[in-house]
């Protein structure tokens, strides 16, 4: 991969994180790690630190998401479809 490549894809995964919020960093980090943790043994070493930035920047996008009720909706969907299948719906 040359330089020129890896630095654009490093300025969009820095793009993707940029409104990581300091309350997010180190749960976004340990849960990234989690999530890498299965990835890293079939990628590049030198794919490492840019797949676990991408996926750290996902994870904070969510944990800011839920904060701001984006996701609600979609929780009391999914919550009302566990309660029809437990009472038999």
């Amino acid at each position: 991969m040359s330089g020129e490549l890896k630095r654009e894809l490093h300025d969009l995964v820095n793009a993707l994180g940029g409104g990581v919020r300091e309350v997010h960093y180190r749960p976004a980090h340990d849960a990234a790690q989690e999530i890498c943790s299965g990835v890293y043994e079939t990628i590049p070493i030198r794919f490492h630190d840019l797949v676990h930035e991408a996926a750290l920047a996902g994870y904070a996008a969510a944990l800011a998401d839920s904060e701001r009720g984006k996701l609600d909706d979609q929780v009391r969907t999914r919550l009302e479809l566990i309660d029809d299948l437990e009472n038999g719906g």
